[in-house]
């Protein structure tokens, strides 16, 4: 079954391309060129964001999280954890890169959630990065994490 894109139109985002129907509740991925360029100072992070179904709002970084590319994570996060209806799902299975910024990110987005009743969902990376990170500031309790996107998704 061919995926065909919706645009959407958020008024803190730039239009993105969705795709419907990519499968059962997990997205196709978009080319990494539909992000916007990283901002001066920040490492390269590129953000892809979906809407597997009517109450779920997956965000998908690939790259650095650092200092640098938080705020920009952060931007597309803080309007969606008061406006979402269900869960919102970050996606950080393919980064490269993440320091404390990330963890700070984390826990603002938490606390956003918590008071607008929304489950907010992480996909920890593949190479262990945020889940040693998480151990080492004794932060792994606060968050709902999950090892793959499907697991989040459910």
């Amino acid at each position: 079954m061919p995926v065909t894109p919706v645009r959407t139109t958020t008024t803190d985002a730039p239009a993105l391309d969705v795709p419907v129907g990519a499968g059962p509740g997990i997205p196709d991925r978009r080319p990494p060129e539909a992000s916007p360029p990283p901002r001066a100072g920040g490492g390269a992070l590129e953000l892809e964001l979906h809407r597997p179904d009517p109450r779920t709002i997956l965000l998908s970084a690939r790259g650095e999280i650092d200092a640098g590319s938080a705020g920009r994570l952060r931007e597309l996060l803080w309007h969606r954890l008061s406006s979402c209806t269900g869960t919102v799902v970050l996606d950080l299975a393919a980064i490269t890169f993440v320091d404390t910024a990330c963890l700070h990110l984390l826990d603002q987005c938490q606390r956003r959630a918590d008071q607008h009743d929304i489950s907010f969902r992480v996909v920890l990376d593949e190479r262990g990065l945020l889940d040693r990170l998480l151990e080492l500031a004794d932060a792994r309790v606060r968050f709902l994490t999950f090892a793959d996107l499907p697991s989040a998704l459910r």
